[in-house]
């Protein structure tokens, strides 16, 4: 039974609640991740990266199922880390593959992780140093959409005010446009720190987008969030917590409190219909 049948068996109830964006760590690679993070990003991190704090902070929130999405940097880092997810067996918790825009073997990859019952892939513009309307990218769009896979992506900055940003909000309307089939996902609302080119560039590029909620509190108060959340429309908003960066309970807790219709559809039934479960 694939975890997605076994996820099935806990959806009895229109108000499950789904956190689309959180990632986990092998011990030793938390390690190095969260020293960097500390020193370089200046943020704290709560959590442990392991999946069992990860499922304890989800249990006591009553988070019931979590989309673990894995980070590659380099194309060489894709399998082993896709191999490494797919072998976690927590309850409750949905592994997506990494990937690479940009590796050779891009279509066996995908395959592979069809094989064990992946239902999207993480892009991550940040760590890869690609642009998302970069046309050699073209290649994991017309995948991905082949299969009806879901796509999602980091968008905008972090914490770092670095050189460059390649995945803004202007590129990936085009690429929304250039591919409006494809089911994508854009974390953090569309654009960490970039709600201005969201709004300008993202909303009115149409195509089957949705935007996580992933960690954008801690740059927008309430009234903001519920504003650029109302312009989006909540019907394309899905719960997303950043774990470790923040805890799912947290999270959850702003975004209830923002007194936003459609609460129930945002904290798990938009999440529910993009995974496809009853």
């Amino acid at each position: 039974m694939g975890k997605i049948d076994q996820l099935c068996l806990f959806c009895q109830t229109s108000d499950m609640i789904i956190d689309f964006h959180a990632h986990i760590y092998p011990q030793q690679a938390a390690a190095k991740v969260f020293s960097a993070a500390k020193k370089k990003l200046k943020v704290e991190v709560p959590g442990t990266g392991s999946p069992e704090d990860l499922a304890m902070r989800a249990a006591r929130a009553n988070i019931d199922a979590t989309v673990i999405l894995p980070l590659a940097r380099g194309i060489e880092d894709v399998s082993a880390l896709n191999r490494w997810v797919c072998s976690v067996a927590v309850p409750g918790q949905i592994p997506f593959g990494a990937i690479h825009p940009l590796m050779p073997d891009l279509a066996a990859e995908l395959d592979r992780l069809e094989g064990r019952g992946c239902q999207g892939v993480k892009m991550m513009p940040l760590l890869q140093a690609v642009f998302p309307d970069d046309p050699r990218c073209g290649r994991l769009y017309e995948e991905v959409t082949r299969r009806d896979m879901i796509l999602i992506t980091h968008a905008g900055k972090d914490p770092m005010d670095r050189e460059e940003v390649y995945g803004t909000p202007d590129r990936f309307a085009r690429v929304v446009e250039s591919y409006p089939e494809m089911r994508l996902v854009l974390a953090h609302l569309g654009g960490l720190r970039m709600w201005e080119e969201v709004r300008r560039h993202l909303l009115p590029a149409g195509g089957r987008v949705f935007f996580d909620t992933a960690y954008v509190s801690f740059y927008l108060n309430g009234c903001q969030m519920k504003e650029l959340i109302e312009e989006i429309g909540p019907e394309r908003v899905v719960f997303g917590s950043d774990y470790p960066w923040e805890d799912p309970g947290r999270a959850l807790g702003i975004l209830k409190g923002l007194d936003l219709a459609n609460q129930e559809e945002m904290a798990g039934g938009n999440a529910r219909r993009l995974l496809g479960l009853p």
